[in-house]
């Protein structure tokens, strides 16, 4: 079989069969760890620790040489193009799957900032935590007792954490809550005399992670605000399409019922000459104008929204009056009487947040899902306790926790500290565990050559399609951590960290490269 016939499945029961031949046991016992009465994880009932391995492989001296030499010769370019020999740091860890021992260690315990890569850690936590089976839960209850279609009291929804977000649809969220619409109007409901009451419980209030980007920045999608109720991931999306002859373009605003008002004024120009599209996001004031010519299809972005909260309110308020449910009261953001009576629930699988996060790196997903560990795992739905679930989950999971820094779920914040180390045990736990969460975190890791972030990466090299991993970049900080398939056939779990002065193009030129050449060192086997 050739090199190129190898090629690692979109789903994995080959890893799965791999680990439990080698009779390891990382995930003992697995679901959901135990709560106690306060809403904090329950110590008294946890898990066994993890079994030793039964296999182990020693340093592999030509491999660690291998990719010594490689940082070298990518050090010595970042030098060239102006960077400072001891302002560059590269961290790598390699091991085998299932098996004791490292394989490659350079700095290995380093603590980095890993950009994106701690979303790695995000939907590793949330699958130890949580199960492969959990769902986001959106509650909606009633105040009083429906009579006649007429509900003479308030329409209260309880937050769950749902990003609502589904790729495939490009931004609408109608389609997502059209069961819950349906149940409601089932339970008895047609009009709703009071308001629409949204409870965030346990979760904190919308707010950037310490350490994000400056405010300038927080209008981009990847700045997204999260909370307790979010829709289309606290973004609204944009679709520009050039009109007839050089009439005015056709500009659709997603998700429906976003509440603002439009203003639009977007001209087509002749073929071939620029695009130039501007756009405003503010919760009462959408405003796209500029230019786009003919030979240009379509144009689409997404804007962050300032007040998610908000726009899940006024984006269900849409929903429901479409779905025959009207509304005469206000949204409003309050607590709510526990005392009520449950019309509907939106369950949405937490597996399906794993594409968005890993294989796209959608930030505010990957910070919803870690708003939802720390609700239902630490009892408190904000970014301490997410931090507080991971260093528990670590703790189970046989991964130390010395110098580990989390404070938001995507890795955008340039507080966050993990090591190289620490991404590769979790790497290794996850897919030790063999059921359909396992498939799906293989799933959701983008495959070199082929999709995701590293579509155009390792393409027409031994590496392709060998590799699936997670990228990560932030000023001054590069990542890359997965798991390769050699030509043998063995598996490898990989990190590769970087830190350096922020210097423009040094990422694109110099540290991808390197980290690609490294994993086309790992596909070629030990």
């Amino acid at each position: 079989m050739s090199s190129g016939e190898r090629r690692i499945p979109t789903a994995v029961p080959l890893f799965a069969a791999l680990i439990f031949a080698a009779g390891v046991a990382l995930w003992p016992g697995g679901g959901s760890a135990p709560i106690s009465a306060s809403g904090a994880v329950d110590a008294t009932e946890l898990p066994a620790e993890p079994e030793a391995f039964e296999r182990s492989n020693a340093p592999s001296a030509p491999l660690t040489e291998a990719v010594k030499g490689i940082i070298r010769r990518a050090v010595d370019r970042a030098v060239a193009a102006g960077a400072q020999r001891d302002e560059c740091d590269v961290s790598v860890l390699v091991k085998e799957l299932g098996v004791k021992g490292s394989l490659v260690e350079l700095q290995p315990d380093r603590p980095m900032k890993p950009a994106s890569n701690l979303k790695l850690a995000t939907t590793a936590v949330a699958l130890a935590l949580l199960g492969s089976d959990a769902q986001f839960e959106t509650q909606f209850q009633a105040s009083a007792h429906p009579s006649g279609g007429v509900l003479a009291g308030d329409l209260i929804v309880r937050a769950g954490g749902d990003p609502l977000y589904a790729e495939e649809l490009a931004g609408e969220v109608a389609p997502l809550l059209a069961p819950v619409v349906e149940d409601i109007k089932a339970a008895g409901v047609e009009r709703i005399e009071g308001d629409l009451v949204l409870d965030l419980g346990l979760f904190s209030e919308a707010q950037p992670a310490p350490g994000w980007p400056s405010v300038s920045q927080h209008w981009k999608d990847y700045c997204a605000l999260s909370s307790g109720f979010t829709a289309n991931a606290g973004c609204i999306s944009l679709r520009v399409t050039p009109g007839a002859g050089r009439g005015p373009a056709a500009v659709e605003v997603s998700p429906r019922g976003h509440g603002a008002v439009l203003e639009l004024d977007v001209k087509t120009l002749k073929r071939g000459e620029a695009l130039d599209l501007k756009a405003v996001i503010q919760p009462d004031l959408i405003k796209v104008w500029g230019d786009i010519p003919l030979d240009v299809k379509e144009w689409t972005s997404r804007y962050a929204h300032p007040d998610p909260v908000g726009l899940f309110g006024a984006v269900l308020r849409r929903a429901l009056e479409d779905g025959g449910v009207s509304v005469s009261g206000r949204t409003r953001l309050a607590e709510a009487p526990s005392a009520a009576l449950s019309l509907a629930t939106l369950r949405t699988p937490v597996l399906s947040s794993l594409t968005p996060i890993n294989t796209h790196s959608n930030n505010s997903v990957a910070d919803q899902l870690f708003l939802k560990v720390g609700c239902d795992r630490a009892g408190a739905g904000d970014r301490d306790g997410g931090a507080a679930a991971a260093l528990y989950a670590f703790g189970q999971l046989g991964v130390t926790a010395e110098g580990y820094k989390q404070v938001d779920g995507s890795g955008l914040s340039r507080n966050n500290r993990i090591s190289a180390r620490q991404i590769v045990t979790l790497l290794d736990a996850v897919l030790a565990r063999g059921d359909e969460g396992t498939d799906a975190f293989m799933d959701s890791l983008a495959l070199a050559g082929v999709s995701g972030t590293l579509s155009d990466r390792m393409v027409g090299t031994v590496a392709e399609s060998m590799v699936r991993a997670k990228t990560g970049f932030i000023a001054g900080s590069s990542a890359l951590s997965g798991v390769a398939m050699t030509e043998s056939e063995r598996f490898y779990a990989f990190s590769v960290l970087v830190e350096y002065r922020p210097k423009g193009g040094l990422n694109r030129q110099i540290w991808k490269p390197m980290q690609d050449e490294i994993c086309e060192a790992i596909v070629r086997g030990p």
